[in-house]
């Protein structure tokens, strides 16, 4: 069974506080792999309006 577990505040830096903890992980991932970090703003901007349209 698989255990959901929410990452707090204090986990994440500037790029990753307010997607959820899925893009969180996406994001940290990219950043690893040296993706441009203005694709990875976008990336952010998109979770967040996502995540408010689905409210």
């Amino acid at each position: 069974m698989a255990i959901r577990t929410k990452l707090s505040n204090e986990d994440r830096d500037e790029l990753t506080k307010d997607v959820n903890d899925l893009d969180k992980v996406y994001l940290e991932k990219m950043k690893e792999e040296g993706i441009d970090p203005r694709l990875l703003e976008q990336f952010k901007n998109l979770s967040v309006e996502m995540d408010k349209e689905k409210k």
